[in-house]
């Protein structure tokens, strides 16, 4: 689907602020990895006399999407279900019901596809990138390379990027390329489900020790006391009323989040959040291996970086992947944000998935250089300006520029040793 002008994205945007019982700044704050994408600021530091972009290195997430498949709402339709047909639903539960067997009903054919406003979301971002830097792309290079894993909503994701961003470059060539070979170094999330199941016992373990599940199960069962004769874990049934109730706001359908108090909202938030750090971040329990599954992008974004600092003719690197693939990657380069290690319970003292990642959310490497040659580069996380706390040494080296040789060693240095 290439994105065309979308007449229904106010009102998508809208439902999610307007719609819900939820007071607007919880859901702006608490949206985490389902909340759709809001670029930052896009001032621009100017760059050192003499300095002209020329190269672009990036990775993006998908954008808004339906709910990745049947299975994952099961997680709700499935408990509600099963409690209609025992006759224990309240009217507020038959209400939550109802709200799954919509989400259901509108995803079928759709599930794990882009949505309306993941199409506008990435038609602007790419737009964005190409009139805020021209010079990339009406200097000498004449070609960008798109690279996309095997799933359709990142191809697509790119498509809409590609729409956008064409009116402003028509004369660049494009290569696009997808497949399996491609999520294999940009997103690995195969080989990092052995460590979901940690992460899923201290979840279970902070949401019983904070959310009152006898009141939430109060509201939708006529008798709550039976709850185990639906779901076998408390936190599983209110969780997914988060996940998938959040994408189901911005369709269109606030039924599901309505049935969460602005409470439960924030609590299921930041034990998905913390959950979420401690399966693909740079965390205390397992980030050491799990960040390490990225050197293979991290390798690639090196190696393509210098090609074109050697003067081939590619102008930009554009890579689109999964929240999976990109949560790693920026814990092992240590981007503002990502670059302190703690534990799951202090997770969401230092990584707020909300700002950081998105749906929709990338990352930009924006390269420079003067007539001597010197290249420098500014980093954009979510097309913000950010840095790299790690690196950032007094004047010498200080963010948003910093001078390519000294951030290609400590990109260098932050690979696993061999």
């Amino acid at each position: 689907m290439i994105a065309m002008r979308f007449p229904r994205i106010i009102c998508l945007i809208g439902s999610i602020l307007l719609c819900l019982n939820l007071p607007a700044q919880d859901v702006d704050r608490y949206g985490g990895v389902y909340h759709p994408y809001r670029h930052g600021d896009l001032k621009d530091t100017p760059a050192p006399r003499g300095y002209k972009a020329f190269y672009i290195s990036h990775i993006g997430r998908h954008g808004s999407r339906y709910p990745v498949d049947l299975n994952y709402i099961m997680h709700g339709l499935g408990p509600l279900t099963k409690a209609d047909s025992l006759g224990l639903l309240t009217e507020e539960g038959k209400k939550l019901l109802h709200g799954f067997q919509k989400l259901d009903s509108i995803s079928r054919e759709d599930y794990g596809m882009l949505c309306e406003l993941g199409a506008a979301e990435h038609n602007g971002i790419g737009e964005r990138m190409a009139r805020r830097f021209p010079t990339v792309f009406k200097g000498s290079k004449d070609s960008i390379v798109i690279v996309c894993t095997y799933k359709t909503r990142t191809i697509m994701s790119a498509a809409n990027f590609l729409s956008g961003f064409k009116g402003y470059a028509p004369k660049m060539k494009v290569g696009f390329f997808a497949g399996e070979k491609y999520y294999n170094y940009i997103c690995r999330e195969d080989q990092a489900k052995s460590g979901l199941k940690v992460a899923g016992k201290l979840s279970d373990k902070m949401s019983a020790d904070s959310i009152d599940f006898k009141a939430f199960y109060s509201r939708i069962l006529t008798a709550p006391s039976r709850s185990r004769e639906i779901t076998k874990q408390d936190r599983v049934l209110l969780e997914t009323c988060f996940t998938n109730g959040t994408v189901a706001a911005y369709l269109g359908l606030p039924d599901i989040v309505e049935c969460l108090t602005p409470e439960e909202y924030r609590l299921a938030s930041l034990s998905y959040n913390n959950k979420m750090y401690v399966s693909h971040c740079n965390s205390l329990e397992q980030g050491e291996w799990r960040v390490h599954l990225m050197d293979t992008l991290l390798v690639d974004w090196l190696t393509r970086a210098d090609a074109a600092v050697k003067g081939n003719s590619v102008a930009a690197d554009l890579r689109f992947s999964h929240d999976v693939g990109m949560m790693p990657f920026y814990g092992l380069i240590g981007v503002a944000g990502n670059e302190k290690v703690t534990d799951f319970l202090h997770a969401y003292d230092v990584w707020n998935s909300t700002e950081i990642m998105p749906m929709g959310a990338n990352l930009q490497m924006i390269f420079y250089r003067n007539r001597k040659g010197d290249v420098i580069v500014k980093t954009l996380l979510n097309e913000e300006e950010t840095s790299f706390p790690l690196l950032d040494r007094g004047d010498r080296v200080k963010a948003p520029y910093y001078r390519w040789e000294d951030l290609r060693a400590y990109l260098v240095g932050r690979l696993s040793p061999r």
